[in-house]
């Protein structure tokens, strides 16, 4: 009996050597990454870092009476760095006063002119800031902002923002 090249038997053992091979390539792959893999990684921070409180970028619609800030560069910024009134501030809030309550606009837009001529008057009442404390600060600047067009007038925006800022740091000036 002659056996063929052909036989069923031959090709079975010719892949066997093949798989053992492909075997040894993927254990040898996974055990080169779990030991390389520590040199890819940042390790791990050996302490935990303590969580600071910094400002906070807040946009004017969500600003409230009382709220502090690190600085005030103005007070028709796009948005404030609000931070703590605990913590370091040389500027705040004192109020958040109505149009209405120093200016009968009737509902229509009053003009720029008619806004910034009553603006003092609307944040340096006795509702709008605590004067007493106010007096006590030699450098204090009060800072306005308005409705500052129709459009914003139209869309609701009918408050003066009244803002206190000082080189020096300062307790709270809210009334």
């Amino acid at each position: 009996m002659v056996r063929g090249s052909g036989s069923g038997g031959d090709r079975a053992k010719s892949w066997w050597p093949w798989l053992v091979v492909a075997a040894v390539v993927v254990v040898a792959a996974a055990v080169g990454g779990w030991l390389w893999a520590p040199f890819g990684r940042p390790s791990a921070p050996s302490s935990l870092v303590e969580a600071t409180t910094g400002p906070t970028v807040t946009p004017l619609a969500t600003l409230e009476t009382g709220d502090c800030f690190t600085t005030l560069e103005s007070p028709w910024a796009a948005s404030f760095d609000r931070v703590a009134c605990t913590d370091p501030h040389t500027a705040q809030l004192t109020a958040i006063v109505p149009v209405d309550s120093v200016l009968d606009a009737s509902g229509s837009w009053p003009g720029e002119e008619a806004l910034r001529e009553r603006a003092m008057l609307a944040c340096q009442a006795p509702e709008a800031i605590d004067l007493e404390a106010a007096a006590s600060i030699p450098d204090l600047e009060i800072q306005v902002r308005w409705p500052a067009n129709e459009t914003e007038w139209d869309a609701g925006v009918r408050d003066y923002y009244c803002f206190a800022s000082s080189s020096a740091q300062f307790d709270s000036l809210k009334p």
